[in-house]
């Protein structure tokens, strides 16, 4: 049993260590609710996502570079995530993160 919990362990940390972060291909799509100051990003990655945890900060600097680039460098600010909109997907395998300007 013990066996089989070390390789299954070890398989894991091999396939989260698989790709170095530059092997990543990212992909986005950014938007603002009409209406209202909230901006948003659907940031979707290959390999795809799983959800993990981990995952989260890759999505949100993706967000945060495509949401200043988009909405925020106009107005003079920086995009500041709201924990609340800040969702994973799992029909899709992507992250939504959400916010505003500052």
């Amino acid at each position: 049993m013990r066996t089989i919990i070390v390789l299954s362990v070890f398989a894991t940390a091999f396939a989260n260590t698989a790709f170095a972060a530059g092997d990543y291909k990212f992909g986005w799509m950014t938007g603002q609710l009409p209406g209202t100051e909230i901006i948003a990003a659907n940031i979707v990655r290959e390999p795809a996502f799983s959800g993990d945890k981990e995952e989260q900060s890759q999505a949100m600097d993706k967000a945060k570079s495509a949401l200043e680039n988009d909405y925020c460098k106009k107005r003079g600010g920086e995009f500041v995530a709201d924990p609340g909109l800040i969702v994973f997907d799992k029909g899709i395998n992507e992250w939504m993160v959400g916010g505003i300007c500052r």
